[in-house]
């Protein structure tokens, strides 16, 4: 670890505020102490860990912090930013404006022990998704249930195309560098507001509908029938769109014929 020179506290709340360290070139340091500081450095010595969090930070290490029932287990992604989430069986993959919010909740667990602020986190992202168990029996409902398939991300279309549990649509490996489209009538135009794949304007409300799966009836949400239309768009989206050229060049990587756009 780090050698932690001086802390300065907050006069009111007596919360630190800042460290100061010698660098490995022996130069001293002043670093704020937000979350992700305070598990890397752990200016206080609160960690149970030799060496901070530094190897979950460089993506290498995931992190059980309640082994009971519910298991709660945070990991990183490629996306220095986003982060996975476990809470009992289910998991969901945070985005960038939760990033704050994880490693808040996260501290609070490694030093505190309290997976309160990471668990109410997981039900409101969850709460914004599909109800994945009742999806995942729709997926035979289309023409080629074989060019769908389902992971923990959301349904991949030609395994390629991939509409996440919020109803979002990406490509499997999405690089939030790149360029992102969004659909103006007959034309892709890119566009800086939007990190989806392509962005479809949905104009009005999406009408509810009630659909029978064994016997039983289930009304689907507004979200769960975006999800739903999502999938279908993708499955028809030289119709959709006849931009050969755009789709041509796409349709590289999906398990389709990048001429004729049929499966393989």
């Amino acid at each position: 670890m780090v050698e932690v020179l001086d802390r300065s506290y907050n006069y009111n709340s007596g919360e630190l505020e800042q460290f100061l360290i010698l660098t490995d070139s022996g130069q001293p340091r002043t670093i704020q102490a937000s979350p992700e500081n305070v598990l890397l450095y752990d200016p206080e010595n609160e960690l149970p860990f030799d060496n901070g969090l530094q190897s979950f930070f460089d993506g290498e290490t995931a992190l059980v912090l309640q082994e009971s029932d519910p298991t709660v287990m945070v990991a990183p992604t490629s996306n220095i930013h986003c982060y996975i989430l476990r809470v009992g069986d289910n998991t969901v993959e945070t985005t960038g404006s939760d990033s704050e919010s994880v490693l808040r909740g996260l501290k609070e667990a490694v030093i505190g022990n309290d997976v309160s602020r990471l668990c109410e986190l997981f039900d409101r992202i969850l709460s914004q998704q599909v109800r994945r168990d009742i999806i995942n029996m729709l997926i035979t409902s289309f023409d080629d249930p074989s060019r769908l398939s389902h992971t923990n991300r959301g349904w991949l279309v030609d395994d390629l195309y991939l509409v996440n549990w919020n109803a979002s649509m990406y490509t499997l490996h999405n690089d939030p560098d790149e360029p992102d489209y969004e659909r103006h009538g007959n034309t892709i135009q890119e566009t800086g507001g939007s990190r989806e794949f392509v962005k479809l304007p949905v104009r009005g409300d999406i009408p509810s509908k009630s659909v029978r799966i064994d016997g039983d009836e289930y009304e689907l949400s507004e979200r769960e029938m975006l999800f739903l239309m999502k999938i279908k768009w993708l499955l028809n989206r030289r119709e959709k769109h006849s931009d050969l050229v755009f789709w041509k060049w796409n349709d590289k990587f999906a398990s389709v014929d990048e001429m004729t756009g049929e499966p393989l």
